[in-house]
């Protein structure tokens, strides 16, 4: 028998957030995972839903809910990547902005409003009456599940056209398909891919591609600051201004850009007949305007 868990909630904050508001950065000055909530930590609300049960949320939960849902995180001790068993959360009200950020797994029911902008969360068709379903976007592409109108699938995987603004698109994609988002995207797009393409087709905010491990993202805008903060490997292509402060902490991949402004120890670099051919296949360009973008990044 799956538990259930009730909580009465007035706006609390980071609500079933798995990494207790990034726990390792502040050390428990911005949140507690022992501090209680209507009789419940924290701490107990995560550790249900990773052992596959049922949170219940009465009334309005605030931003950040369910942040990292289903990861198995290993700042925190874990060993990566998804937790299949994990649970869902059922709230019977509103629901903050930012809800589902860098979201793996499970599932999250909401009977009212979900403010803008969202995390990496997908609304698909709900098995709990009066209430909209969402799941990670990550986990809908690596399982090909059945997504809502306007959104749909093509050969190549998923195009999201519901104009809902959304971080973290693509959260740890490990597939090698394409999310083609139509629209514009918001914080940390494409954090910690490891394969596949993420195509934006207008601008993206700041820390686009952050932590990136592989795989490529394109963006038809312009990106806004640290584009390719801490990136390991892959691509990341830029059809006008990729920010300032790009290439922060970068250990390797590459950034190709029409403008930018790179980090030291990063430079600008002109690009090779090779990068050349990239991103003019890339962004649609004939070879000659390929010559006008550079490489951002260490030596080559």
């Amino acid at each position: 028998m799956i538990s259930l868990m009730k909580i009465k909630a007035t706006g609390e904050v980071c609500l079933c957030d798995f990494t207790f508001d990034f726990f390792w950065q502040h050390l428990g000055s911005r949140l507690n995972p022992d501090q209680i909530v209507s009789g419940y930590s924290y701490r107990k609300m995560v550790e249900s839903l990773r052992n596959g049960e049922t949170v219940s949320i009465l009334g309005d939960a605030g931003s950040r809910l369910g942040s990292s849902m289903g990861v198995d995180l290993m700042r925190l001790g874990g060993k990566g990547g998804p937790l299949d068993s994990t649970g869902k959360i059922i709230v019977d009200g509103n629901v903050g902005s930012r809800m589902g950020i860098s979201m793996l797994r499970g599932a999250i029911y909401v009977s009212g409003k979900v403010a803008s902008p969202l995390g990496n969360a997908l609304e698909v068709e709900s098995d709990l009456s009066g209430f909209r379903k969402f799941i990670s976007i990550t986990e809908a592409l690596e399982r090909s599940l059945p997504v809502l109108e306007p959104n749909y699938w093509d050969e190549q995987g998923l195009v999201i056209c519901d104009k809902a603004l959304r971080d973290t698109v693509g959260a740890r994609n490990p597939t090698g398909k394409r999310i083609r988002l139509l629209g514009d995207a918001g914080l940390s797009s494409g954090i910690l891919m490891r394969s596949g393409l993420l195509d934006i087709s207008g601008n993206a905010e700041s820390n686009t591609g952050v932590l990136l491990r592989g795989g490529k993202i394109i963006v038809r805008g312009s990106s806004g600051d640290f584009t390719g903060s801490e990136m390991q490997n892959g691509e990341i292509i830029v059809a006008e201004n990729a920010g300032s402060y790009a290439c922060a902490k970068m250990k390797g991949g590459a950034i190709y850009a029409k403008e930018g402004k790179p980090l030291p120890p990063a430079q600008t670099w002109p690009l090779r007949p090779t990068e050349q051919a990239l991103v003019s296949k890339a962004l649609g360009i004939v070879p000659f305007y390929a010559m006008m973008y550079r490489r951002f990044g260490p030596n080559p």
